[in-house]
């Protein structure tokens, strides 16, 4: 038997390559299939980024605390995440504000685990391309509080910084945290695009409203086959969608205006055959 988990929320925005969003369609005018085809390459490579970055942090944090008290990171300034070849991932904690961050703790993540982790006998002073991580990092949190977003529970935000290309924006994603394994918090999501003078040069929210999807007890035999939510404001998913799909680890089905429906499994976003 195979049940689908439904469930409805509005979702909006489009997204620009390396988090630089594109000029904005003008109201009324459909897109262009070139038009639908490239978000939907951005939705692809973004929202595996987004989902890899995030998963790094929350194995580094479990890496950091094993080692260093929870009452010993009072003040700790945050984190930022570098890509380090093509595999590994390195996760750096640093202390302070930019202007004085000092790093304390480092970790590696290759394939979903932590293989290097160090306390800093001495701290050290950010990089320059650290730095530059750590102040949209620093930005984005202002933004978030200038603007009043939340978070859809009573986490604080999982706070994601995409590097920029070739010294363009950085998009700062702030993220409702998962509060348990039976529910997966689908709104409250947001991205804030600071510019390398430290500007803000766009903001917003991916949906209108908080949904919080419960996956139901199922009856004996009965497989889910995923999610369904209604996007109402964009003519393809975004990297949010394709975000969400790798933490269900289940398809993702997304409602379009033209009356679509578009299967996003991981970072594989098609438009679903009738049944």
């Amino acid at each position: 038997m195979l049940l689908a988990l439904v469930g409805w929320t509005l979702i909006a925005g489009l997204q620009g390559p390396g988090g630089t969003p594109p000029a904005p369609l003008a109201p009324g005018t459909a897109p262009t299939s070139a038009q639908i085809e490239q978000r939907r390459a951005q939705s692809s490579s973004l929202g595996r980024m987004l989902y890899e970055y995030d998963r790094a942090a929350w194995l580094s944090s479990d890496a950091l605390t094993a080692k260093i008290p929870k009452e010993k990171l009072a003040g700790a300034g945050g984190y930022i995440v570098e890509q380090i070849g093509d595999q590994l991932l390195r996760v750096t904690y640093y202390r302070g504000g930019v202007a004085d961050a000092q790093a304390f703790f480092v970790a590696d993540v290759r394939g979903g685990k932590v293989i290097r982790n160090e306390v800093l006998a001495q701290p050290i002073a950010l990089t320059r391309e650290q730095t530059v991580l750590a102040r949209a990092r620093e930005i984005g949190a202002v933004t978030a509080q200038e603007r009043s977003y939340r978070p859809c529970n009573s986490r604080p935000f999982n706070t994601v910084v995409l590097p920029s290309r070739n010294g363009g924006p950085t998009a700062v994603y702030l993220l409702s945290a998962q509060q348990d394994a039976g529910t997966y918090p689908l709104g409250g999501n947001y991205r804030v695009v600071v510019g390398s003078d430290g500007k803000v040069l766009s903001y917003r929210p991916y949906s209108v409203s908080c949904l919080n999807m419960k996956v139901p007890k199922l009856p004996a035999g009965a497989t889910p086959v995923g999610f369904m939510i209604n996007h109402l404001l964009d003519p393809a998913p975004t990297e949010l969608h394709v975000f969400a799909s790798y933490s269900l680890g289940m398809p993702l089905y997304v409602a379009t205006p033209d009356k679509r429906v578009w299967q996003v499994k991981g970072s594989d976003i098609m438009l679903s055959k009738p049944n």
